[in-house]
């Protein structure tokens, strides 16, 4: 709030003196605030990317910690059957022949019944039934054609499907049950009205079958099944089977473990951890030669997140029916950097020796305990978020120390400025009373005399 008139009196640019000190007080604790600013904006920084490696590293492990048994199912001749397995499946192989596929039976008007799609059919009801299912009449006016009907019959849900067939002798009426099995063929029964109308050309005494209900068989482990479908679900618990093709002689169906998924998600995990560790590693770091350190070089926090880490890493399960106990026994081991190497080769002899079952139960247990410890790392409650918010506390208390400061200089300012224009008054009063004597002098007798 400096004066523009301030050093009139003096001479000197009293303006310039108070911006001086004003500044001698104001910089250096700016440039700290400065500092202190950096550096803990930094370090949100760091918590932020070691608080999403940590996210990472928790997904890997909930797929540890909810690891379910899962089967892959084979079959030696594709062309057989599709088999897929839920997990309850006995493991093992069992032998599969397919004699016959299930079909639907299809009937067909005689050839020459009708010329064309547009001949008139007759006139009465058309009684169509498939399989136990409750018969649906069809009532056929006179002057309908074949196509009149084909679309009365796809509207009517009979249980069937109608299209119209041309096969040179002219066009032929098609039904197919829309259900496979011997148990679901087609009855057709034609009334005229009037007599001699036509339609009794449908009856089901005058349609010819192009193809025959039939059920599915196949012999699996020498015991014959059937089957209204060409899906067999419950025939060996555990397993879906859909018979695509016969088979003149019997294919291996194999059920196993997927040992491979549980290994997968084991890589993931050291592969996450291992990530982990180089980010602590290089967010602590010290550079010797430049004598320059990390933004959470010494941390507490980061030291105690790798330490908790370690901790829940080597303490073991407890499986009974196991005798690995330990991610170091299932071939997961830890180098002298911090980081860990899988080794699939033990994992695959642990699995041999103890079952895959127990070896699974082993990875849940250890995998859903640092889980829990990942956990307590992040989220609004976690470590890392308490920390970070008392980074930002700090920030705050910066932000009032410096509106503290902007007040106190405001109030330093004022001073100054009273100071020094009284100063400047004092100093411009005795330069005006130095000429009034100066002027006196120079007019007394004894200067005029000597000069």
């Amino acid at each position: 709030m400096a004066i523009s008139s301030l050093g009139v009196g003096s001479g000197l640019d009293l303006n310039q003196i108070v911006g001086d000190l004003l500044n001698s007080e104001r910089v250096p604790k700016e440039e700290r605030f400065n500092k202190r600013e950096e550096r803990i904006e930094a370090q949100i920084s760091a918590y932020g990317g070691l608080s999403s490696g940590i996210e990472q590293l928790n997904g890997a492990l909930k797929e540890l910690s909810g690891f379910e048994l899962s089967q892959s199912a084979s079959v030696s001749d594709s062309s057989v059957a599709e088999v897929t397995a839920d997990g309850t499946a006995a493991n093992g192989n069992f032998s599969l022949q397919v004699n016959q596929l299930a079909q639907a039976q299809s009937l067909a008007s005689a050839p020459g019944d009708f010329a064309d799609s547009d001949a008139e059919v007759g006139a009465g009801q058309l009684e169509i039934q498939v399989g136990d299912r409750s018969a649906v009449t069809i009532n056929v006016e006179e002057g309908q054609t074949l196509r009149d009907l084909r679309n009365s019959i796809n509207e009517s849900e009979a249980g069937v499907t109608a299209s119209i067939v041309n096969d040179g002798n002219g066009a032929r009426l098609v039904l197919n049950a829309n259900e496979t099995g011997a148990d679901n063929t087609i009855s057709v029964s034609a009334t005229e009205d009037p007599a001699g109308s036509g339609l009794s050309r449908l009856d089901g005494n005058n349609l010819v079958e192009t193809r025959a209900a039939q059920d599915a068989e196949a012999v699996v482990d020498g015991l014959t099944v059937t089957s209204s479908s060409n899906t067999l679900d419950d025939t060996i618990e555990g397993l879906n089977i859909e018979l695509t093709g016969t088979s003149a002689s019997p294919a291996t169906v194999s059920v196993s473990e997927d040992q491979g998924e549980l290994r997968d998600a084991l890589q993931a995990f050291v592969d996450q951890y291992n990530s982990l560790v180089g980010q602590t590693r290089e967010l602590t770091a010290f550079d010797p030669e430049e004598d320059e350190s990390s933004v959470l070089t010494g941390d507490s926090t980061v030291r105690g997140i790798r330490s908790r880490l370690g901790d829940a890493l080597m303490n073991p399960a407890d499986v009974p029916d196991a005798n690995v106990q330990t991610f170091a026994e299932l071939g997961i081991v830890s180098n002298r950097d911090g980081t860990l190497t899988f080794d699939t080769g033990r994992f695959n002899q642990a699995v041999d020796n103890n079952g895959f079952e127990n070896v699974s139960e082993v990875v849940r247990e250890i995998g859903g305990r640092m889980e829990e410890v990942t956990s307590s790392f992040v989220g609004p409650d976690g470590l890392i978020g308490t920390r970070t918010d008392g980074l930002r506390n700090d920030l705050e208390r910066i932000n009032q120390q410096r509106e503290n400061l902007d007040t106190r200089l405001e109030r330093m300012e004022e001073r100054l400025v009273g100071q020094f224009s009284r100063m400047d008054s004092a100093v411009a009063q005795m330069q005006n009373t130095g000429d009034y004597l100066t002027g006196q002098l120079a007019n007394m007798p004894l200067a005029q005399n000597n000069s």
